[in-house]
């Protein structure tokens, strides 16, 4: 099934202070999911609240035309499920294990007693609704008003920035296929393949296997800003 993206990997997304997360963790019980495994899926009526304890998911919707739009992934520390935990209406995406997961889960009730009851908890949770929010509205931005090819280069130095750039240099995760990082930013594999090419001709970027590598930081922030203008 096609592809697109709405919104690309989340960098609104902190992982649970130490204090929350054992608090949390005194609540839930322990699953094994296998890699490639679907444990949510958009208009189901169950609630749980899943903690990502090893392994990562990937967050997707469905739009009205089939393509799955990707909304974000997740790893160790960050959770999912919430939202229908607080408001109680079918699940809002579907979430599946990237990896073979380990996830502590917890039910509705006692989610909402551990926000309610734990010092913080609650004041956690807004401060990660309200940047998840901030994240979707500056994808939606970008989405509507850059062009495939800003998209592509910001959201590389994105993912150079997230990882940390030492010496103008970043390796940066793109996905063992195009079509993944095309899913990420609302394109197609051909957009990326043909980007990919013209960056790898200016000796900005050489991609391998799942990776990015960037050769210059500064170059390619160069060559953004030039199509942003």
């Amino acid at each position: 099934m096609a592809t697109e993206s709405a919104a690309g990997i989340a960098s609104d997304q902190k992982p649970f202070p130490a204090d929350l997360r054992d608090a949390f963790l005194a609540r839930a019980h322990l699953i094994k999911v296998p890699r490639k495994t679907d444990i949510i899926d958009a208009g189901m009526d169950t609630t749980e609240v899943y903690l990502i304890r090893s392994g990562k998911v990937q967050i997707s919707v469905y739009s009205l035309n089939g393509r799955e739009v990707i909304l974000r992934e997740m790893g160790p520390d960050m959770i999912f499920g919430e939202i229908a935990a607080i408001d109680r209406l079918p699940r809002s995406a579907n979430v599946r294990t990237l990896d073979d997961c380990l996830l502590a889960v917890v039910r509705a009730e006692r989610f909402l007693d551990f926000l309610g009851n734990v010092p913080q908890a609650g004041l956690w949770m807004s401060q990660l609704l309200v940047g998840r929010i901030r994240n979707l509205t500056e994808r939606h931005l970008e989405l509507a008003t850059l062009t495939v090819v800003a998209r592509i280069r910001g959201e590389l130095l994105r993912r150079a920035h997230e990882v940390g750039v030492v010496g103008d240099r970043a390796v940066v995760r793109v996905g063992e296929r195009q079509a993944d990082f095309a899913a990420q930013i609302g394109t197609h594999r051909e957009a990326v393949s043909r980007e990919f090419n013209a960056l790898k001709s200016k000796g900005v970027v050489r991609h391998a296997g799942g990776n990015a590598e960037i050769l210059s930081v500064a170059k390619l922030h160069s060559l953004h800003e030039r199509v942003c203008a």
